[in-house]
């Protein structure tokens, strides 16, 4: 197969093993992740157990619905966007979504649940995933030409909230009866996760304008709970030495902030460097979510 090229610009990450072929993607899952700064996707070594591509394209516009051209023209020109895979998931990373018990959701109710929260919005098409380890469905909505284009490319691809994977892979790390709490921040938005003896506590997303407003949101969050600060270790997802300053500012206000370690159930190639791998531990933790 010809080589690919290994390089990294400003403008992206393009990352792809000398094991990735082509002609072998039938045994790869492809995983790609849509926020507000871009688009990214990772592929899945299924026969050696091993992430084998990273790639990363920023946008130039910031509104959801004109993301549809800049994902039209980078999965038209990306040679392997359009190849066949085994699987292929979607990661939304937006703040329009709701969680509902599992016990009360009715799938023809789910654009009530969404709109009850977030008001009606034209043009985008309701999806839900179920979050097993809670016994919850996170209900949320996507652009409907977004979806189109996703499968023109990928006829299966499934679509999945950025807290399914974030939620599912806390629970799964709480191996301590005791309370812990994480945080999960993207484009002016912050997400608290609350766990307990693998027990999901609390979910909640904040929109955050100054950096100061962390720190409000912190402190309700943990007299709701009874969280003494000054001695709980913050996870927080992410790389730890890049930290926003709505995350740093809240180094003051709790004993220490941890990171959330990758999955460590599976392999990188040497390319994918552990900052990456935490940078985009929530694309990488989509893989736990494929049953």
């Amino acid at each position: 197969m010809p080589e690919i090229e290994n390089r990294i610009t400003k403008r992206d990450i393009n990352l792809v093993d000398e094991t990735f072929d082509a002609s072998q993607s039938g045994s790869c899952h492809l995983y790609v992740q849509i926020e507000p700064q871009g688009l990214s996707f990772c592929v899945f070594n299924t026969v050696i157990n091993k992430f084998i591509v990273l790639r990363n394209y920023l946008f130039h516009e910031t509104s959801p619905h004109t993301w549809v051209d800049e994902c039209s023209s980078i999965f038209a020109n990306d040679e392997l966007l359009g190849l066949k895979y085994k699987s292929s998931g979607l990661l939304w990373v937006s703040p329009r979504s709701t969680l509902v018990p599992d016990d009360l959701f009715d799938p023809n109710e789910a654009d009530t649940y969404l709109s009850f929260n977030h008001g009606e919005l034209a043009n985008e098409r309701t999806q839900y995933n179920y979050i097993k380890s809670a016994g919850l469905y996170q209900v949320f909505s996507c652009p409907e030409s977004l979806i189109n284009l996703l499968r023109s490319y990928q006829p299966k691809i499934r679509l999945f909230h950025q807290t399914t994977p974030l939620i599912e892979s806390l629970i799964a790390r709480n191996a301590s009866p005791d309370k812990f709490m994480a945080i999960y921040f993207y484009s002016c938005n912050l997400e608290f996760v609350i766990v307990e003896n693998k027990k999901l506590l609390f979910y909640n997303g904040f929109q955050i304008n100054a950096p100061e407003d962390s720190v409000y949101f912190l402190a309700g969050v943990s007299n709701l709970f009874n969280i003494e600060l000054l001695s709980t270790h913050l996870l927080y997802v992410g790389d730890l030495k890049r930290l926003p300053p709505e995350v740093a500012i809240l180094e003051d206000y709790v004993e220490r902030i941890i990171e959330c370690e990758p999955p460590n159930t599976v392999t990188y190639s040497y390319l994918i460097t552990e900052p990456l791998r935490k940078n985009f531990i929530n694309l990488f933790n989509l893989f736990g979510c494929e049953s």
